[in-house]
């Protein structure tokens, strides 16, 4: 009789396998990992991701203080603040380290090192540089405003009425 442990067969793989194994899937990453990481590109979104967060903050501050407020975009400093219907800066004491308007509701995206490059550009809701919320967190007019870094363009679309907020990613122009 023959002992089991002789015919069992071995299920394992040989080094060689793991070798080209491992090979194949540096080469993956060596191609893949560069192109979806490219310089800019998690600055520009993540200044995408903040200026929609800042726009739905106005949103929610026009509703609890019953009162107008204004996402203010200033394309020739590179920022955007938050105001009241008379463009008065509000107070945000929680951004008070930050350098330029400390202690107000001032986002400096040119001067923010985590959005290094990246551009405000075309503001435009109804012919303004401005986005107002009235009363009831609805937006007199719609409209978009542009963040660009080199190639990467994204747009943010506020639909009138409703506030819908969405983003498109566009090609950037020459």
């Amino acid at each position: 009789m023959r002992s089991a442990v002789a015919h069992k067969a071995r299920h394992a793989f040989t080094l060689i396998e793991v070798l080209v194994t491992v090979v194949i899937i540096g080469i993956a990453g060596a191609l893949i990992v560069p192109h979806l990481l490219r310089a800019g590109t998690l600055g520009v979104q993540a200044a995408v991701r903040m200026t929609i967060a800042d726009i739905v903050v106005a949103q929610n501050e026009a509703v609890a203080q019953q009162a107008t407020r204004r996402v203010v975009f200033d394309q020739a400093d590179n920022l955007y603040s938050l105001t009241d219907g008379n463009g008065n800066v509000i107070g945000a004491t929680w951004m008070a380290n930050y350098a330029e308007g400390a202690g107000n509701y001032v986002v400096n995206i040119g001067n923010d090192s985590r959005f290094e490059g990246v551009t405000l550009e075309n503001p435009n809701f109804g012919g303004q540089a401005y986005l107002e919320f009235d009363a009831l967190g609805s937006p007199v007019e719609g409209g978009s405003v542009d963040l660009v870094f080199g190639s990467f363009r994204y747009r943010i679309s506020v639909a009138p009425f409703t506030g819908r907020i969405s983003i498109t990613a566009v090609a950037a122009g020459p």
